[in-house]
């Protein structure tokens, strides 16, 4: 049996270290994967044919400058998988290529019978609702995340599974708190530089109002110079390694991060969070227009209400989020009110307390 697995993204990248994990543990031999992955699905052998790296932007406008680079290394993707002709393709999350990927790749499933199946639904909830009924035509099987979302594909047709995230499912003490804050600026390099000026001025208020604190910055090795060298005058640590950043998020006091996959781990640790966002002024533009939910945080979508403070684009400033801070610091009863919808949260984020990445595999790709 041939899997070809498609990730381009960090958050990506764990769902698809869980599920060759996963796929290691079922009682076949003949199995061979291949595919498109990051630093966690290559710790456990898994051979990527291209860094994940060369992915690293996010933003409409940041992706149409670097559009010729996208579609060169998605014509490469394409190459190799119509020379393995796998069994399965399954496609994890970066929606935008994803679609496009299976939908050059068509021949496959008529004359080969390959099975393609899409892993984290692309959040027509929240823009671009149309994009529901192409995954609909290109694809045999979509597993979601969230429980909500499964009724958007279903409605055409489309073999819909929630599975949950496994993120909720590793079973971890939490620890208990001390007195650390962590900063988590983003996982592509546009993210960071976007992000990065006003969190510097925001670690310097706290490194002189709250010298008592210890900052950490969660990162990935390919950021860590460049981190280094911007936040010289700074007293921070910067963490790179996987357990020990789990380990920093489990015992911060608080954390302020970039919207994105982490703000569901920072709720599973039941750590008070903060969440910022910047981006091209032209790409706020258009998000404004187009988004249809009030929030960013997955948290705040689920309650429909701002569980998580949320400072985005123009509100993310150094006065605003200081100044939250200082309230989390200070205000025990927002504190506990935050890690009272986090553990809600959590309770929701799995389908029957199962192994959302075996149900994948005995319920979606039924082996």
């Amino acid at each position: 049996m041939k899997i070809v697995i498609i990730t381009t993204e960090p958050s990506g990248d764990y769902l698809g270290f869980h599920l060759l994990k996963s796929l290691k543990n079922i009682k076949l031999t003949n199995i061979k994967v291949y595919g498109v992955g990051g630093d966690l699905m290559e710790s456990i052998g898994f051979e990527s044919w291209i860094k994940i790296e060369k992915f690293n932007t996010i933003g409409i406008i940041e992706v149409a400058f670097r559009i010729f680079k996208f579609l060169k290394l998605m014509r490469i993707i394409k190459q190799k998988i119509n020379h393995v002709r796998p069994d399965f393709l399954i496609t994890i999350d970066s929606p935008s290529l994803s679609y496009r990927l299976a939908r050059s790749l068509q021949n496959l499933r008529k004359k080969k019978n390959t099975k393609f199946i899409h892993y984290v639904a692309p959040k027509v909830w929240a823009w671009k609702e149309y994009r529901a009924k192409i995954f609909a035509k290109y694809y045999d099987k979509m597993a979601t995340l969230f429980n909500f979302e499964t009724i958007y594909f279903k409605k055409y047709g489309l073999e819909t599974k929630f599975i949950g995230h496994s993120i909720f499912f590793e079973n971890e003490n939490n620890r208990s708190k001390k007195k650390i804050i962590s900063f988590l600026p983003g996982s592509r390099e546009i993210e960071i530089k976007n992000n990065l000026k006003t969190l510097k001025e925001i670690i310097s208020e706290i490194n002189f109002k709250f010298p008592q604190f210890e900052i950490y910055i969660l990162t990935f090795n390919r950021f860590v110079n460049s981190l280094k060298n911007q936040l010289t005058d700074c007293n921070v640590s910067i963490i790179s390694d996987n357990e020990t950043k789990r380990r920093v998020m489990m015992e911060s006091f608080l954390a302020v991060a970039a919207s994105g996959t982490v703000t569901l781990e920072l709720a599973k640790f039941l750590t008070p969070t903060i969440v910022v966002y910047k981006a091209n002024f032209f790409t706020q533009i258009i998000i404004k227009n187009l988004v249809k939910v009030k929030y960013a945080s997955l948290i705040n979508i689920y309650f429909k209400k701002e569980v998580i403070p949320e400072f985005i684009f123009e509100s993310f400033t150094c006065k605003n989020v200081f100044q939250e801070i200082i309230s989390l610091i200070k205000n025990k009863k927002k504190r506990e009110m935050q890690i009272k919808y986090m553990r809600l949260f959590s309770k929701e984020m799995l389908y029957k307390k199962k192994n959302p990445s075996e149900l994948f595999i005995k319920e979606v790709m039924d082996i």
